[in-house]
């Protein structure tokens, strides 16, 4: 819902706009009336109604090269890899993000920011089962067992926050759970996948969900927050979050898996404890194992008193929108 004390009219620099979330991210920031400039790797990529659309205007550009930006209110950086190779996470996220901030800084009136980081960068070594994850939960110190992926948020948000520190300029950093809608249903807190079988890592404890389009409304308000010189680290998570039990009943009518094989917690745990966190799989790091299967709560008070953000619908009416375009490849 929007508010009429809400800045309209923004100027909004926007980085990974052809992703799955970038391009909600644009056609909900269209809609609340502000103009857009798009910084994209391939233009060849975007949607042909971009390129006719006056409040758009797109510019060809490499993060990781990239030397000057044009002037705007506030930049939302969207762009990460989605790689587990360490050396493409460096360059796709934290080089980008750096020359990002550079360039950005580098413009007459540096702008305010929006970081999309990601509910990874939390750590759960020393939390307990049942434990509620919020903005206040400490940070991955575990980093070097944890996924390239981690790793590369982690230095984003370093990079943004020494950044903004240093210039005086507002950041909303927004620790975005598991995306999730149309054609992207899986995720990485469910267990192990193998041919039609999953191996379901325990049943209870919340998914950290983030429904595309109640991530693009964070986003959007955000970038808003930010213009009005307003600073913060907000969890964007649903409302109505599954325990894993639920999300996977829902989640069957795709087809797969077509056998569940439960694996305790507990078992997986001793495994990772016994064999010190050698072996390559991540789910057999300590780190890793905690961060994903860990039964754990998630609250997003902050999202929706800070930001005053709504949810648009509840789990299952999204999943039975979500579910006819879904297919699943394992």
């Amino acid at each position: 819902m929007n508010n009429p004390s809400e800045p309209r009219g923004l100027k909004l620099l926007i980085t990974g706009a052809n992703g799955y979330l970038g391009r909600e991210v644009v056609r909900q920031c269209l809609i609340a009336g502000h103009h857009l400039i798009l910084l994209v790797r391939d233009p060849s990529q975007c949607p042909i109604e971009w390129d006719i659309d006056q409040r758009i205007e797109i510019v060809e550009a490499d993060l990781a090269n990239v030397v000057t930006v044009p002037q705007s209110d506030v930049v939302v950086h969207l762009a990460a890899s989605m790689s587990g190779v360490a050396a493409v996470q460096q360059r796709d996220t934290v080089e980008a993000t750096r020359s990002l901030l550079i360039a950005s800084l580098r413009t007459d009136q540096p702008p305010a920011f929006v970081q999309a980081s990601s509910m990874s960068v939390y750590g759960a070594t020393e939390l307990d089962a049942g434990d509620a994850v919020t903005e206040e939960t400490p940070l991955e110190e575990h980093s070097h067992l944890r996924d390239a992926y981690c790793r590369a948020k982690l230095g984003q948000e370093l990079l943004f926050s020494t950044a903004a520190a240093d210039a005086g300029l507002p950041l909303q950093m927004l620790r975005i759970g598991a995306i999730w809608g149309p054609g992207r249903l899986w995720n990485a807190h469910l267990g192990i996948g193998a041919g039609p079988v999953l191996f379901q890592i325990g049943k209870a404890g919340q998914l950290p969900l983030s429904h595309v389009r109640h991530a693009a409304q964070a986003l959007r308000l955000a970038a808003e927050a930010a213009a009005q010189g307003r600073s913060g680290v907000v969890n964007v998570l649903d409302s109505d979050l599954p325990d894993r039990s639920r999300f996977l009943q829902a989640f069957r009518l795709t087809g797969w898996p077509r056998f569940v094989m439960p694996l305790p917690f507990g078992w997986m745990a001793a495994l990772a404890r016994l064999t010190g966190s050698r072996l390559k799989h991540g789910l057999l790091k300590v780190p890793t194992l905690r961060a994903r299967m860990l039964p754990l709560t998630y609250s997003n008070a902050t999202l929706r008193d800070g930001l005053g953000w709504l949810p648009e619908a509840g789990f299952e009416d999204l999943m039975s929108e979500a579910l006819p375009e879904e297919g699943h490849d394992q």
